[in-house]
């Protein structure tokens, strides 16, 4: 079975002034890091009004990706920051044949399918620049789940030919700057999106200066957006590293005040040059998280993300350091606040929630972090 998806016609000149952005459902792709799609479904959920998750699955241990249907303007959607890309849903088959048949398929969906062209329509809505103009340049991006008899490029070049047949337009195959049209497989099924974002949703303009293990901008604003962010928020992160989780809490709505601060001088100096002049009132310190100064039950939310024991310190570290943290994080959170950290070292991060009565987990969540298992943890303090 294919499925082809549509999209009511849409106005000959759509970016004119005073010109209305389309009302027609239309069926999204939000692409995340692993694991962190059902955060991000969360987020589409509350912030894009009307909009309905159709279903969330992982793309092995590269992506997680959240599909919605939704009405309003397309633009909406590139404003979520818990995901990483926003693709428009083309074609999708669910019974693509075994083998190398499989192949001849595929060239057909991209020949055939009209949601290709309403999907590249809609991308335009967004960017009139986007593909050139004259012939439309594009490019193919391929990838497969599990194991197929031929190479991921087969699938790739199957679908570039599938497109340059397309009558619709004139096409020309290009390795950047054109429209992207991606394939993603999975045994017995494929999916054809075209890509709304561009590289600025994922690795946004703010960050001037970076950090090893420093986390991605989309995880650092799952992690502020799972503390229930308020506008009268005190949000603390007492290992701040870059900033990128203060500088992500700064855009996911009003605040009374952030706080950040970090034990190593050099991520201090890090965290104050990315955030320069912007996010007031905000301050930065040099600091040990295991004792903070700050009064008790000051901060109404803390998001952190924590040494793994790899890059950043080491397991055996980590069995003092955590829960010396959690103590001093109890004692400077407001009963009923919420307490959000990511952690590759699993193990420690359990037994140190486990042995402090202050705070309560309620969500887990398990993700992948350039390649390693970890886990987002939520919990409440009593």
């Amino acid at each position: 079975m294919s499925v082809i998806y549509s999209a009511a016609p849409i106005n000959a000149d759509p970016m004119a002034k005073g010109a209305a952005m389309p009302s027609t459902r239309h069926i999204y792709i939000a692409q995340t890091q692993p694991g962190f799609e059902a955060i991000a479904a969360t987020e589409i959920a509350q912030r894009l009004d009307g909009a309905h998750i159709l279903d969330l699955r992982p793309v092995a241990d590269k992506n997680g990706m959240v599909r919605f249907a939704y009405a309003g303007d397309p633009r909406d959607p590139l404003t979520l920051r818990t995901v990483e890309d926003i693709f428009v849903a083309a074609a999708e088959t669910r019974d693509l044949a075994p083998g190398f048949a499989a192949l001849r398929q595929l060239e057909h969906l991209a020949t055939t399918a009209p949601g290709i062209e309403r999907a590249i329509r809609l991308v335009r809505l967004v960017d009139p620049r986007r593909g050139g103009e004259g012939r439309i340049h594009y490019r193919v991006v391929a990838r497969q789940v599990g194991r197929a008899p031929y190479r991921r490029v087969d699938a790739q070049i199957a679908v570039e030919r599938g497109i340059a047949a397309r009558p619709d337009h004139r096409w020309r195959l290009s390795a950047d700057g054109g429209i992207e049209i991606w394939l993603t497989q999975w045994p017995g099924e494929a999916l054809l999106m075209v890509r709304l974002s561009d590289e600025r949703m994922r690795h946004r303009t703010y960050k001037v200066e970076h950090l090893p293990a420093s986390l991605r901008p989309a995880a650092a604003a799952a992690l502020g957006w799972l503390t229930s962010p308020h506008d009268d928020d005190v949000f603390l992160d007492p290992m701040c590293g870059a900033g990128t989780i203060l500088i992500e809490r700064a855009h996911l709505g009003r605040y009374r005040a952030l706080i950040g601060g970090d034990v190593d001088p050099e991520a201090v100096a890090t965290a104050r040059a990315n955030i320069g002049s912007r996010y007031q009132p905000i301050s930065i310190h040099e600091w040990d998280a295991r004792h903070l100064p700050l009064d008790a039950g000051s901060v109404t939310a803390l998001a952190v993300n924590l040494p793994f024991g790899a890059q950043v310190g080491s397991v055996e570290e980590n069995r003092d350091l955590y829960p010396t943290f959690l103590r001093e994080a109890a004692r400077v959170l407001r009963p009923g606040a919420r307490f959000v950290a990511l952690s590759g070292d699993v193990r420690t991060l359990g037994d140190a929630l486990r042995r402090n009565n202050r705070l309560v987990q309620r969500e887990t969540y398990p993700v992948i972090i350039l390649g390693r298992r970890a886990v987002v943890v939520v919990a409440e303090r009593v």
